[in-house]
């Protein structure tokens, strides 16, 4: 992982000039060539009482690997305690994206109960899900060959009781790597698995806009909730591998400052 990276971009090529995805230039790139975790943008996921980091631990180093040029977050069954252990990471107070596009380029296990995502949080002290807005730029269930996108606002809460979000699935390949992305423009959001498009948000809902606070991303390998349905304990831990996490910034609205503030 390279913060400076488009600083030093902009030193070699020439103002205007974009690299990667039409149109916008890259800001940082999370390759994890390092096998040591880069602690100036991840920290570990607590437990919490939520289905999605129920059963997180710091306890279980193995959890988290990054090697061969990949991360895996794995979750397994501690047949010693009999509880299921999972691994997580976010950006909370490390990352702050506002616009730009994310891509994920990943590739999980399927198993009954297991609920790997690739998901963002906006961050405010001031107020609580579903106001802080959050974007599921990915998540498996069991052994679907379909992921789900969705968006989760106050707006969608107030249309959706039931929490179920504004989005839509998008058929993948089940056995190998699918790149994840989220295009978050002033206007609106758009999701995407292998540069496809699987759902836009507009924004702003109702006269108000939805996604007011700067996002975080979150890597998660959950076993069990509500939604996936009880798991049964695997017979080896179930992984999730990402290959590489990139954002990009629109060319016109990229500057060495923009780039800065993306990275707390």
């Amino acid at each position: 992982m390279n913060r400076f990276l488009l600083t030093l971009f902009s030193s070699i090529f020439a103002v205007g000039v974009c690299m990667g995805q039409e149109g916008y230039q890259l800001v940082w790139e999370e390759d994890f060539v390092s096998e040591t975790l880069d602690s100036t943008l991840w920290s570990m996921v607590p437990a919490q009482p939520y289905d999605w980091a129920r059963h997180m631990t710091s306890e279980h180093p193995e959890l988290i690997e990054i090697s061969d040029g990949t991360l895996k977050l794995r979750a397994d069954y501690d047949r010693s305690t009999g509880t299921y252990i999972t691994a997580g990471l976010w950006g909370k107070g490390k990352q702050e994206i506002r616009l730009g596009r994310i891509d994920v380029r990943a590739r999980f296990d399927s198993g009954q109960g297991f609920w790997p995502a690739i998901w963002m949080l906006g961050y405010s002290p001031e107020v609580s899900w579903p106001h802080n807005g959050e974007i599921d730029i990915m998540e498996h269930l069991n052994q679907d060959s379909i992921v789900h996108q969705t968006v989760h606002t106050a707006h969608t809460a107030r249309s959706n009781p039931d929490g179920a979000g504004s989005g839509s699935v998008m058929s993948i390949d089940p056995d190998g790597y699918n790149i994840y992305s989220v295009v978050i423009e002033s206007d609106r959001i758009m999701l995407l698995v292998n540069d496809q498009l699987c759902h836009t948000y507009v924004r702003k809902q109702g006269g108000e806009e939805q996604f007011r606070y700067p996002l975080y991303l979150i890597l998660s390998a959950q076993m069990g909730g509500s939604w996936v349905g009880e798991p049964v304990p695997p017979a080896h831990p179930l992984t999730l591998e990402i290959d590489y996490i990139r954002h990009y910034m629109p060319c016109l609205l990229y500057t060495s400052d923009a780039a800065d503030d993306s990275l707390r």
